[in-house]
């Protein structure tokens, strides 16, 4: 992978795509703002380099709200919770054009399956299985035959990933060094402030 040169170009290109009123964390900052103040590009495009070459970020880019979300009108039992963490708006952005750099590394070297749609961006991973499922539905049916079938869904099995793997798997698809070490500091600088909503 060539090395990474975040410019204000990716960083304009990374907040268009981004949502303009997704919760913010602790810069509360809404990515609308940033899509009218491009000024700011030039200077975020030269900080993100910065913390691209020093393999760090400051705590207030890398430390998410953590709201507390009543999934039932009871609010005394702390299981009835569900914890959502809402990241800086800045630490998205800068991550979107890693995420966009990477990707387009393993595409232009076709590093990836093309079995692997679920991982694709603008994919949404259900596609396939309704696909299967038809033609399994059309083949029984047409033949006259019974069928058993289970749909097995593994419950946060993404969340369980462990950085270790993640990195690994970047050294290996000759993603930049900068990059792979920039995530590996990453994970040992996240940190989450709690707050609560009451219905």
């Amino acid at each position: 992978m060539d090395p990474v040169i975040i410019t204000p170009d990716d960083v304009a290109e990374a907040v268009r795509r981004a949502p303009n009123w997704k919760s913010p964390g602790l810069d509360g900052l809404h990515h609308y703002w940033l899509k009218g103040f491009v000024v700011c590009h030039a200077v975020l495009a030269r900080q993100f380099q910065e913390a691209l070459d020093q393999k760090s970020l400051p705590s207030l880019f890398t430390t998410g709200i953590t709201h507390l979300v009543p999934k039932d009108r009871d609010t005394i039992d702390p299981s009835k919770y569900r914890p959502i963490t809402c990241l800086p708006t800045i630490y998205k952005t800068l991550t979107s054009i890693l995420s966009a750099r990477i990707t387009r590394h393993l595409n232009s070297n076709q590093v990836m399956s093309r079995a692997q749609n679920g991982c694709r961006g603008g994919g949404r991973g259900t596609k396939e299985p309704l696909l299967i499922d038809a033609v399994i539905g059309k083949v029984v049916k047409r033949n006259r035959r019974n069928l058993s079938a289970a749909w097995i869904d593994y419950k946060k099995a993404f969340d369980s990933v462990p950085h270790t793997w993640l990195e690994r798997v970047l050294e290996r698809e000759s993603c930049t060094r900068l990059t792979v070490q920039l995530e590996t500091s990453l994970g040992s600088v996240w940190g989450s402030g709690v707050r609560s909503f009451v219905i």
